[in-house]
């Protein structure tokens, strides 16, 4: 237990010293609460001896006053040390939390970590924040009040003295076994807790596949497995817990049975002067309830520690840009020379290089699972490379911050993702602090400004999560005005009228023909003629850039690159001949189209400027 104290003196940094002048507080609180019962030993004295007075009784009776006054006040400064300094440790973790998740890997928020980081920042922080600070004073108050009580026993008479000292090593040793059990039990109800979280929000975000297939039972089966195994563990916690906290209990009832027994025994040989008797009789069912206290709340202590633990775990992640610096950039071009990387043990890319020169347009072409978005996404170092650089602006993205990067990127993905927020809110999201006129004007050239205010609210309509109130192509347009906005010289596109329907690709792709002006693009091309006139097109298969050059070039070369292009041309005119009554010849057909979804459709991107 007391390691949990010193763990959370450690995490709270600068508030540690408000903690620690309410451990000051608390010894001055325990000799108040002390004070009146070494007051009643005051005047049994003087009643045995008959030389009370009405003046002991009013020096008794205003010091019995004050003690109390002053263990209120003791205690009001002990709360408002602790707990205040608790809420303000916590309120900054939150905040250090959210700032180093976002420096994390990518590769972290996929090896199964999702319902960890949700439990330790939906419930585990709670559970601390709410329980940390009680107990903390808690366990102090408890061992304070023990060692006080057995020193002061044992200087008025030893012989009791060793019976409460003997009281409590026996109860620390019984506590330390309950402890052990409940370290185990609670680490296994913690990881029960992370496996449910992780089930329900699989269930959640895949709940319109699991209808669409009609598989809603049996998803729902592993949850309930979940929440059987969550209370499992809960009953077995009960179990063991209640096993051993009646040990710990029965040591109390031995010291107070062998304190009364001995002061009985001593009183009668006349060893023992009966005020003494009489104020031992009467401490010795104080004196322990506050150690005693620490049996029923080892639970709390435990649980709070495996929530330490996991908090610990996740605050130790080593983030992507620990010696990163806030580098300026005043030029724009991006470099990859002999970039080599692996999500896992196989390699995505195999030597890669090239080079985008600013205020150019680079196109990346090829099969699903070339490395395109692998890409893409070492750009804006959502992974670090293991051999090689990525350079942008000239200088190694690893030498930067996530921060000073990213504030020169705006990216564009195929599937948008919305906040649970208003309109406004998510298109200002990359630019907090832009005016309403800005927003407007943005609208208007991203093509969203008309049915934005069409709607009830407009701008200050409420998307939903993931922007579920809108059409893929109206969260398309407010993504690119959220880019528009942001207003950064690099812009990374993946193509994003690929999967809309027609009417909303031409509102698109005006949108993307404002976006890119006078930025370095690089396109990840879904349909081929959406970058004849890109500066360079580079070929992706296999990790590897098998084809370089402009549209032209690679027509003439007669390569990967003219075959995607020649398949092309070939679903465009694409029809079924109504005279054929063979459905081999129409799968035939049908495969030429399969064929061009890997690349892509229709489609026009403007020149770039």
């Amino acid at each position: 237990m007391l390691d949990v104290i010193r763990r959370i003196i450690n995490l709270s940094g600068d508030y540690s010293s408000k903690i620690k002048m309410a451990f000051v507080v608390s010894i001055f609180e325990e000799i108040f609460a002390v004070m009146p019962i070494l007051l009643i030993f005051y005047v049994l004295v003087k009643i045995v001896s008959g030389s009370i007075t009405i003046q002991d009784v009013w020096i008794v009776g205003i010091a019995m006053v004050l003690s109390v006054i002053l263990r209120a006040v003791s205690k009001r400064l002990i709360d408002g040390l602790q707990s205040a300094a608790g809420y303000e440790i916590f309120a900054r973790e939150r905040m250090s939390m959210g700032d180093r998740l976002k420096r994390f890997p990518m590769g972290y928020f996929s090896e199964g970590n999702i319902g960890n980081v949700t439990a330790v920042i939906t419930s585990d922080l709670v559970f601390i924040e709410e329980h940390a600070m009680s107990i903390l004073a808690q366990v102090f108050t408890g061992y304070l009040s023990m060692a006080i009580g057995v020193i002061m026993i044992t200087v008025l008479d030893y012989r009791i003295g060793i019976i409460f000292a003997f009281t409590a090593v026996l109860a620390l040793f019984t506590l330390n076994k309950l402890q052990e059990v409940v370290e185990h039990q609670s680490k296994i109800r913690q990881e029960t807790h992370s496996r449910l979280i992780s089930a329900v929000l699989e269930y959640i975000k895949g709940i319109s596949v699991i209808k669409s297939f009609n598989m809603a039972g049996e998803r729902a089966k592993k949850i309930s497995q979940e929440f059987k195994r969550v209370r499992d563990a809960s009953i077995e916690f009960e179990k063991k817990f209640s096993s051993k906290i009646l040990p710990f209990e029965n040591c109390f009832s031995l010291g107070i049975g062998l304190t009364v027994l001995a002061v009985s025994y001593f009183a009668l040989n006349q060893t023992l002067d009966l005020p003494l008797m009489l104020m031992m009789l009467i401490f010795v069912f104080e004196i322990f309830i506050p150690f005693k206290a620490l049996g029923s709340l080892s639970n709390q202590v435990r649980i709070m520690e495996a929530a330490l633990n996991r908090y610990d775990k996740i605050s130790n992640v080593e983030i992507i840009d620990e010696d990163g610096k806030d580098i300026p950039l005043d030029h724009f071009d991006i470099e990859f020379k002999d970039v080599t990387f692996a999500y896992e043990q196989e390699d995505v890319l195999h030597n890669v290089s090239f080079k985008v020169p600013e205020r150019s347009m680079t196109a990346l072409v090829g099969k699903s699972g070339c490395g395109k978005t692998t890409i893409a996404n070492l750009i804006a170092r959502f992974w670090d490379v293991q051999k090689g650089e990525v350079k942008v602006g000239g200088v190694n993205v690893k030498e930067m911050t996530c921060d000073s990067l990213l504030k020169n990127i705006s990216m564009v993905f195929q599937n948008v993702y919305l906040f649970n927020d208003t309109i406004l809110n998510n298109i200002t999201f990359g630019k907090p602090d832009a005016t309403m006129e800005e927003v407007v004007e943005t609208c208007k050239k991203a093509r969203c400004h008309d049915f934005i205010m069409e709607l009830e609210n407009s701008y200050d309509t409420i998307v939903g999560e993931g922007g579920s109130s809108l059409s893929g192509g109206e969260k398309q347009r407010i993504s690119i005005a959220r880019a528009i906005l942001k207003d950064a010289p690099i812009v990374i596109l993946d193509e994003a009228t690929a999967s809309v329907d027609p009417d909303n690709e031409k509102h698109i792709q005006m949108a993307i023909n404002e976006l890119v002006k006078n930025k370095t693009l690089v396109m990840i091309a879904h349909r081929l003629s959406t970058i004849q006139n890109a500066d360079e097109i580079l070929v992706i298969d296999e990790g590897k850039i098998v084809e370089r050059g402009t549209h032209n070039q690679l027509i003439r070369e007669k390569g990967l690159y003219d075959d995607f292009w020649q398949r092309r041309m070939k679903a465009k005119s694409w029809k079924i001949n109504k005279a054929s009554n063979s459905l081999k010849d129409a799968n035939k057909q049908i495969d030429l189209v399969k064929d061009e979804v890997i690349i892509g459709n229709t489609g026009n991107l403007p020149e770039k400027n």
